[in-house]
């Protein structure tokens, strides 16, 4: 029974008009925002991985691997969506569970990762919840979910909280996530250039995720 750490890179940008995962960390002017989020996981998890679109956009990630031990896996279906992306990850994973985060998530608090991580390992997925709303992009998932994922995927649903419907959940309510994380700022989402430099002006500005 461990705990993976998975990051979601298989976005298109489209509102960014570049590649979100290689943008400059704010704070962390060497580190980009997909090093940041798997230095962090690191730290807690015993595999991270990167999942990506498909085997091209893959590519563009491993330079960043260079003396880390985090791995990079694509899509098995591209352009399916979030949910494609979890199941493709937690298939190679070894792990029992993963975190999982979306890479647009700079702000991600290590007390809130590790507090995730301390949660008794059960076959429920573990979903933080803030203004009433699931934080699918940063929650935690149990192996044992891939078949239930792959029926959401033969039912035609790309998107986590298809799962939700489903599949046995614990949530989080935002008076509990406060006390890790008094201002939540590790559900800061990074949308788009004007997310990106208030991010870097005053450190919490951006949408939730």
């Amino acid at each position: 029974m461990r705990m993976a750490g998975i990051i979601l890179v298989g976005g298109y940008s489209r509102r960014m008009g570049q590649d979100k995962a290689l943008l400059s960390a704010p704070g962390e002017i060497s580190l980009t925002f997909v090093e940041y989020l798997a230095t962090r996981l690191s730290e807690i998890c015993t595999e991270v991985l990167l999942v990506a679109r498909d085997e091209k956009s893959s590519k563009e990630y491993l330079p960043l691997l260079k003396g880390q031990s985090w791995r990079v896996v694509y899509d098995q279906i591209p352009a399916h969506g979030p949910l494609m992306g979890l199941y493709s990850g937690l298939q190679v994973l070894s792990s029992s569970h993963a975190l999982v985060l979306a890479v647009d998530m700079p702000f991600v608090q290590p007390a809130l990762l590790a507090w995730l991580n301390a949660f008794p390992l059960t076959d429920e997925l573990l979903i933080p919840c803030v203004q009433g709303i699931p934080q699918v992009l940063l929650a935690r998932f149990p192996r044992s979910l891939l078949p239930t994922i792959a029926e959401c995927l033969r039912n035609g649903r790309r998107d986590l909280r298809a799962l939700l419907e489903i599949a046995p959940t614990h949530f989080l309510e935002e008076e509990e996530l406060r006390q890790i994380d008094p201002e939540l700022r590790s559900f800061i989402n990074v949308n788009t250039r004007e997310d990106f430099h208030r991010a870097f002006s005053s450190g919490s500005s951006g949408d939730l995720a």
